[in-house]
């Protein structure tokens, strides 16, 4: 019974719309039919079997013409509905005295339900048939032509179709007026959708644009890094001994390249996801080494508290879990220019790795709070907006959550959820980016046997730092400019322990060149050294292979070139 109360629904949303305003239509004239029909009886001048066969096959009519809208034929039920109206009405003003009663008024009603379910066109004929119609019943009543009426006129008669024509004309006005509501407001929703996804497209269109240009900015910015912090090492080996002071102004060389190096990888981590697949791997040891590099990247102002409750296995990648921190480190120094303190802790719940980075600074206002991971939103005079931005993305990468709680003047605090990994045994990481704690550097370079190492670098004075620094471990150094240099020097030297190969280089590049020798030479190990991106799919874990992010000290290349030499494949 409620089916039949109730307007059908069908999947096209302009149909839908058309059933509906036929169907109250319809509706509304079959109350007005029984209205009608009642004061036509009570009037003692109409013909009772008349009145009762007209109301009849009026309300037979509208019954057809709901089973043709309940089928979906909505614009054959209007053409229905209309022709029987029109015509009906046509036959009212020949037979019950021509146009008197305003019986004529009705046609109005034809026309603008023709016009609002089928269209304007159909509405201009109808109206235009429908003019011809009384021109004609017109002509007919002044030659006194009209045949004889069935019926005098009744002033009841005239009531019922003024009303008939007004709450008809209602009707269709109003629920006209609500679909087109309906339509703008659906209109309006589809711009906004289309306006949000234009700013997202130029969103990422910027991003792409700020990541191109701060990559080669990176890269530039790295190599002289590199130069900067060889010279440092070998200053600081020439200087071992010597005064205090000597050793404090390289203290703050190395404090503002490791400063300078936090800003590369602010600039490389603008919206990009890290290149190298999920591995396993343990944050605690990430939070740990990352805990040592802290204090001089943000600087002696900060108090530092980083606290690990031991290992923590998520799937990952070592340089996207990096980057997570120095983001979250950075934005706490900046909400405290005048200084404050830094936490971390890292913990596992259950089956979920929770960390906490929370800072004493200015805090935040929920307005603030409500953006604070948009992409370019910043609150600081000389922000980015990216960081955060970075670590959200990150973080769902990693199929985890982030959350913030912070007021203003009370700090804030992030709370980052990933899931634990099941299994606590880390395959070989493919991408190395810390390095293991520091060995004695004399007691290791005694130890070392004399090896050939082939240096692949187009930069002379990076070329030159990258030289001094596997002297400095022992090694006898070969030098090429580009993959296909390097390749040459291979064939012509009987004997080369190790490859050393920057990845941008003209020619050739280096994962190139480690993709030619994983198929020519794949026990031959090799480092991969770059300023501004991580390798594709050039390191794997059955070969030895390992990857170091620019600037790269002396130390750390020693150890990165005994780590691959010593490697063993798995059984």
């Amino acid at each position: 019974m409620r089916k039949w109360l109730r307007a059908p629904a069908f999947d096209d949303a302009e149909t839908t719309r058309r059933a509906g305003l036929l169907f109250r239509l319809v509706r509304a004239m079959q109350m007005l039919v029984l209205v009608g029909a009642g004061a036509s009886v009570f009037e003692p001048r109409n013909d009772l079997r008349v009145t009762v066969s007209f109301y009849a096959v009026v309300l037979g009519w509208l019954a057809v013409v709901l089973a043709f809208v309940r089928k979906g034929k909505v614009a054959l039920a209007a053409w229905v509905f209309s022709l029987f109206f029109w015509v009906l009405i046509a036959f009212v003003t020949l037979v019950f005295g021509g146009l008197e009663g305003q019986n004529a008024s009705l046609f109005a009603v034809c026309t603008l339900l023709i016009g609002s379910i089928v269209g304007g066109r159909a509405a201009l004929w109808m109206a235009v048939v429908s003019s011809a119609w009384c021109a004609f019943v017109a002509y007919l009543e002044v030659h006194d032509r009209l045949p004889p009426a069935l019926g005098p006129y009744a002033p009841a008669n005239a009531w019922a179709a003024v009303t008939v024509t007004v709450l008809l004309t209602t009707v269709l006005l109003q629920t006209s007026l609500s679909s087109l509501r309906r339509v703008h407001a659906e209109a309006e929703r589809a711009a906004a959708e289309r306006d949000e996804a234009l700013r997202r497209s130029i969103q990422g269109q910027k991003m792409e644009l700020v990541g191109n240009l701060t990559s080669g900015i990176a890269h530039d910015l790295n190599n002289l890094l590199t130069i900067i912090v060889g010279a440092s090492d070998v200053l600081r080996a020439q200087l071992a001994g010597k005064s205090a002071p000597s050793l404090g102004l390289l203290d703050e060389l190395e404090g503002a390249a490791s400063r300078a190096s936090l800003m590369t990888r602010q600039l490389l981590s603008f919206g990009r996801v890290p290149a190298a697949e999920k591995e396993l791997v343990d944050f605690g040891a990430a939070v740990s080494a990352m805990s040592k590099m802290l204090p001089r990247l943000l600087g002696q102002e900060l108090a530092i508290d980083v606290r690990v409750e031991g290992s923590a296995w998520v799937h990952a990648s070592r340089a996207g879990l990096e980057q997570i921190l120095l983001n979250l480190a950075v934005n706490a120094r900046e909400a405290m220019p005048e200084g404050g303190s830094f936490r971390l802790a890292l913990g596992v719940e259950d089956d979920v790795v929770v960390l906490t980075a929370e800072d004493t600074g200015t805090g935040m206002t929920p307005e603030v709070r409500e953006r604070i991971f948009e992409p370019f939103f910043t609150t600081k005079a000389t922000g980015t907006g990216l960081g955060l931005a970075t670590v959200r993305q990150l973080v769902e990468h990693y199929g985890g959550s982030i959350a913030i709680e912070s007021e203003p003047n009370r700090g804030a605090r992030f709370t980052l959820r990933l899931p634990r990994a099941q299994s606590a045994r880390p395959r070989p990481p493919s991408v190395p980016s810390l390095p293991p704690p520091a060995e004695n550097p004399a007691e290791s370079t005694a130890n070392r046997r004399a090896t050939r190492v082939l240096l692949v670098e187009d930069d002379p004075l990076v070329s030159k730092a990258l030289e001094r620094a596997l002297e400095k471990a022992g090694h006898e150094v070969v030098l090429a400019a580009d993959g296909l240099q390097a390749l040459a020097a291979l064939d012509a030297l009987d004997v080369v322990h190790c490859v050393v190969s920057d990845i941008a280089m003209p020619n050739m590049d280096g994962e190139a060149l480690a993709r030619h020798l994983a198929e020519s030479r794949p026990e031959l190990p090799m480092v991969l050294v770059s300023g501004n991106r991580e390798p594709s799919a050039a390191l794997s874990p059955e070969l030895p292979r390992t990857f170091l992010m620019k600037p790269v000290g002396s130390d750390e290349l020693g150890r990165a070139v005994e780590r691959v030499m010593s490697w063993k494949p798995r059984r």
